[in-house]
């Protein structure tokens, strides 16, 4: 008789059940739809303006467009209403820092040194969305909080910024393939 134990979804099993079903897909719908589309030049196709809004502290329904009772969100509720929504998008961390360096690397904050808030830095070498994007002919930008990296070795500001001991962390974004940046080293309140 077969164990009730092997017949049991574990978390492995389930993870290893939607990379195969991702893998499926890929092969099914997204190559072929890539193969038919190679006689049809890159601007020819439309591009779509990819916005990546990142709140600290927000949970998942405190905006308008999932019903908050309180929260008054309208430029949120327009961007939703007329772009696409990624409801199903997980962290690596449960602080900025780490989060942000994993969003714009595809990398595990561990393996880029950035393990905690405000730690660390954006390696020069590795390479980010922004400077993927701006290769394809994107404008890029990057506006709040940064904490990927100082942006003064200079001027003392309220973090790292300006500080010999930190002068080993200066990775800005403007050097990480942003081109427009309003961005700043200490906490947006």
């Amino acid at each position: 008789m077969e164990d009730v134990a092997q017949r049991t979804l574990t978390p492995m099993k389930i993870r290893s059940i939607s990379c195969f079903v991702g893998i499926l897909f890929a092969l099914i719908v997204v190559i072929p739809a890539l193969a038919q589309s190679e006689n049809i030049t890159t601007a020819d196709r439309p591009r779509p303006n990819i916005i990546l809004c990142m709140t600290d502290d927000q949970g998942f329904a405190d905006v308008g467009f999932h019903d908050h009772p309180v929260l008054e969100t309208p430029n949120l509720d327009r961007l939703a209403e007329r772009g696409m929504i990624f409801e199903r998008f997980y962290s690596q961390s449960p602080v900025c820092s780490p989060t942000r360096a994993s969003c714009l690397t595809g990398l595990h904050p561990d393996r880029l040194g950035i393990t905690h808030a405000n730690t660390g830095h954006l390696p020069a070498e590795v390479v980010t969305l922004a400077e993927l994007l701006k290769e394809d002919g994107y404008a890029t930008g990057h506006f709040g909080k940064w904490h990927l990296g100082t942006m003064t070795t200079t001027v003392r500001d309220s973090n790292r910024g300006g500080k010999p001991a930190h002068a080993n962390h200066y990775a800005p974004p403007w050097e990480h393939g942003f081109s427009v940046c309003f961005s700043t080293e200490a906490k947006v309140p």
